[in-house]
């Protein structure tokens, strides 16, 4: 019975844990008194891009990673949501570089919002990776 009860509240525990994590992870960032937006990557793309170290410059910089888990797509875009959740306009063509696997680089992204509450990124592979410029 002991041993139940303890197995019990030790899953409890690691619930707990887990979802202060996740919290934790899609928490905006403070950056300069600036809040940073929280990235939300779709289907492909959140296998394959991470998103981090933001900084408020040239519009929103930000370093991302390639795993090289899949193909890069073709084009990204983006799509601005403010903290009632409203979309800030229509989605925008991200400006990324051409990553090899296990590279970084900064990607740019062009806000319309100051402080976007979230930022959710589409891709497509309609073919190779297109140079955004």
């Amino acid at each position: 019975m002991q041993i139940a009860r303890t197995l019990f509240v030790f899953a409890i525990c690691l619930g707990l844990a887990a979802s202060l994590s996740r919290a934790q992870e899609n928490k905006p960032n403070q950056e300069n008194g600036f809040r940073i937006p929280v990235f939300q990557l779709t289907g492909k793309l959140a296998k394959i891009f991470s998103i981090h170290k933001c900084e408020y410059i040239s519009g929103l910089t930000c370093r991302i990673r390639y795993n090289g888990a899949a193909a890069l797509p073709s084009e990204v875009f983006f799509t601005e949501f403010d903290q009632r959740g409203h979309k800030a306009g229509p989605h925008v063509r991200l400006i990324y570089p051409e990553l090899k696997p296990g590279e970084t680089g900064a990607v740019t992204f062009r806000i319309r919002l100051a402080e976007p509450a979230k930022i959710v990124l589409q891709g497509e592979w309609n073919g190779p990776w297109r140079d955004p410029y």
